[in-house]
């Protein structure tokens, strides 16, 4: 699976209300090669959890394309940002991140999408290679997360193609989506044996992680 997603920082708060009406008034999808879209609205940007180092880039918002495979109308939206901002009006958006990812599901998310979702920005270390990042994420990490106890469902999406920095590095190099039932479930599982095991191991590849509680909105339609 291939996902395209937009990481938003808007100049006001988006609340409830805007987001809900702005997804009603969005046109149905004429495109099959868009298999779904969730809008995600950042409702908690603590690190619930963890002690870790944090990027500069805040998003406040992030919206997911998904696709079966790299096709052109794909690239296409990934290249203008086409309907990636969603519900969110263009004059509202102060700064819109692109990226392009290989979404890789190690514990399929709840079928009632009830609890919480949890979505992390990452960061790899400037000595770790783009090939060790995802051999260490992909293997050993994944094994690790999926023992988190309570843990619900558990996503990556190991960036392919996206913004950079005036030094030529990612601005991400991996979206991680976790579910859990609750906050105390998160805050427990990192706290645990399994969850410090987890946590010393991703010092070994990941310089910086963001985390963020977000409410996910899934659409029928695209813009």
């Amino acid at each position: 699976m291939i996902s395209v997603m937009a990481l938003m920082r808007t100049k006001m708060d988006l609340t409830e209300e805007q987001v809900s009406r702005g997804i009603a008034d969005l046109p149905t999808s004429t495109d099959p090669n868009v298999l779904g879209q969730v809008f995600n609205r950042v409702s908690d940007s603590s690190q619930k959890g963890i002690s870790y180092a944090r990027g500069s880039f805040e998003p406040d918002a992030i919206s997911q394309f998904f696709f079966g495979d790299i096709s052109a109308s794909m690239m296409a939206a990934h290249a203008g940002g086409v309907g990636l901002s969603m519900c969110v009006p263009q004059h509202v958006i102060e700064q819109m991140e692109l990226i392009l990812c290989l979404q890789n599901t190690v514990l399929k998310p709840p079928a009632d999408k009830g609890g919480l979702k949890r979505m992390s920005i990452l960061r790899k270390r400037p000595d770790v290679s783009d090939e060790e990042f995802q051999d260490q994420w992909f293997n050993m990490h994944s094994i690790l997360v999926k023992r988190l106890p309570g843990i619900q469902g558990y996503r990556q999406n190991l960036v392919l193609d996206g913004a950079r920095n005036a030094a030529g590095e990612r601005l991400v190099d991996g979206m991680v989506e976790l579910w859990f039932p609750d906050g105390e479930t998160i805050e427990a599982a990192f706290r645990s044996d399994a969850g410090i095991t987890t946590m010393t191991h991703a010092k070994e590849f990941i310089s910086e992680i963001n985390t963020y509680l977000v409410q996910p909105h899934e659409i029928s339609g695209c813009a």
